[in-house]
């Protein structure tokens, strides 16, 4: 990563990527971090996107055939650092799932939709299911477009 203020910001509110590089891949347009390589040889790393309201982190794991999505951590801004809405884990015995960004992207608004609809509740407001998916799904799009120019 370049911008130093970027990394300034990213390391105070996103604690999960203290210290870790992060490259920027225009292609895909998303932030990976290093990875690892497991004792089966498999990597596995975290590809991101950003928003001015959200982060959502993926949890990837490169085999030899395929790309996993083994997780989505879901984060949001509280005004002075991230805090997590929403995680989903994948893996074990007949629950692993291939990498789609259809599918990751889907997942993400699925949580993002949950975690809004619970926060209705908690404040006992009413909003209907529709327009809470479908500014879920704004959100989630926003941390799609590409941040750099």
């Amino acid at each position: 990563m370049k911008d130093t203020a970027l990394q300034t910001i990213v390391a105070k509110s996103l604690p999960a990527l203290s210290g870790e590089s992060l490259t920027y891949n225009a292609a895909k347009n998303v932030y990976l971090t290093l990875g690892y390589t497991s004792a089966a040889g498999n990597m596995y790393y975290k590809a991101v996107r950003f928003s001015e309201k959200l982060a959502v982190f993926y949890h990837i794991g490169q085999g030899t055939f395929r790309t996993f999505l083994n997780g989505i951590t879901l984060f949001c801004w509280d005004g002075t650092k991230a805090k997590i809405i929403g995680q989903k884990f994948w893996g074990g015995c007949d629950n692993w799932r291939d990498f789609s960004e259809y599918f990751a992207k889907e997942q993400s608004i699925l949580m993002l939709r949950d975690f809004l609809t619970s926060q209705a509740k908690l404040q006992g407001a009413h909003v209907h299911d529709q327009d809470v998916m479908a500014y879920s799904r704004t959100l989630i799009e926003e941390t799609q477009r590409k941040q750099l120019a």
